[in-house]
């Protein structure tokens, strides 16, 4: 299969790699210095949990023309940049499948300049950081790769895209409402966020039962004003972590998942140079949800707080929690 895979930051080098080892002709878009590195260096990844690492060379070009042919391009830059690379996808009508593997809570209204039966949305399953030319990654297969059509469906080209996936090495799971599912993803990124910066980290999140009892909190009222608008709560466990659980028991599960190398890899690279597109993820969900009955008096303080991390970080003498 013809790839294209446009974004040359973590998630778009793995994925890179990872399809170009399985025997896939795998393109990179990439531009400035990080497409001179990458031509000299190949992608340069590190195994977090092994420590292992590989180079894999590839080809890399800096522009996406209107007469290129591929059999599908994956997206996989922040949700802020997106604008930013629809118009040469738009140009392009030769590609038949664009899968948008990025945070995304305001659906197919993005899209509108695209024909939509050429979009699939999806989610990755790899996190880290990238150090000079080095991305340091983890994947777990308990965490898989999400997959969906915008109507539900399994189609045939789902089918081979989870193929494809699977033979590079990734656990796959499709949703039947991807959606949604990006939808309550996000959800969970902008509560965890904000308060992993308030507590300067992810392991120092989970040795602080008040931050992270203020973060159950906040998730269960975004979740309920969610289900508010009548949008179906998935994953499922969201809805038993945070809802059906007691409270105590919910922070003490996720203290313990705050204090693990993945959290540290998945959420730490976020309170830096990727705080731009969590603040415009939030904004956009939030608009959606000032339409829910459910009230969301922590969460509404919270998203003031992300728009001023510093201030945030401050304000730790209380949590001015509201029942």
């Amino acid at each position: 299969m013809d790839i294209l895979i446009l974004g040359a930051g973590v998630v778009g080098s793995v994925y890179a790699a990872r399809l170009k080892g399985a025997g896939q002709n795998v393109s990179l878009l990439a531009r400035g210095q990080r497409a001179v590195s990458l031509r000299a260096n190949g992608i340069q990844l590190e195994d977090a949990a092994t420590g292992r690492r590989t180079t894999t060379p590839v080809t890399v070009i800096e522009h996406l023309a209107p007469t290129d042919n591929y059999d599908v391009v994956i997206v996989t830059v922040r949700f802020d940049q997106l604008q930013s690379v629809l118009p040469a996808l738009a140009a392009n009508r030769r590609v038949p499948t664009l899968l948008f593997m990025v945070n995304n809570p305001a659906g197919m209204r993005l899209f509108e300049e695209l024909d939509v039966q050429r979009v699939v949305p999806g989610f990755p399953a790899a996190g880290g950081v990238r150090k000079g030319d080095v991305v340091h990654y983890l994947t777990l297969r308990q965490v898989p790769t999400i997959l969906g059509e915008v109507d539900g469906r399994v189609t045939p080209r789902l089918r081979e895209l989870a193929a494809m996936f699977k033979q590079a090495g990734f656990s796959v799971k499709l949703s039947s409402d991807i959606q949604t599912w990006l939808k309550t993803h996000v959800l969970m990124d902008v509560n965890i966020i904000p308060a992993a910066l308030r507590t300067g980290g992810s392991a120092q999140l989970g040795r602080s039962r008040r931050d992270v009892a203020l973060l159950v909190q906040t998730v269960r009222e975004g979740l309920l004003a969610l289900r508010g608008l009548g949008t179906p709560l998935t994953p499922f466990y969201l809805t038993v972590v945070f809802l059906w659980l007691p409270r105590w028991l919910s922070i003490i599960f996720l203290q313990a998942l705050f204090r693990t190398r993945l959290s540290v890899l998945g959420i730490d690279p976020h309170l830096d140079d990727d705080i731009g597109e969590i603040r415009q993820v939030a904004r956009e969900l939030m608009e959606q949800l000032r339409q829910s009955p459910r009230p969301t008096p922590n969460l509404n303080r919270l998203m003031v707080a992300l728009e001023q991390p510093e201030g945030w970080v401050k304000a730790q003498g209380t949590t001015g929690l509201v029942d």
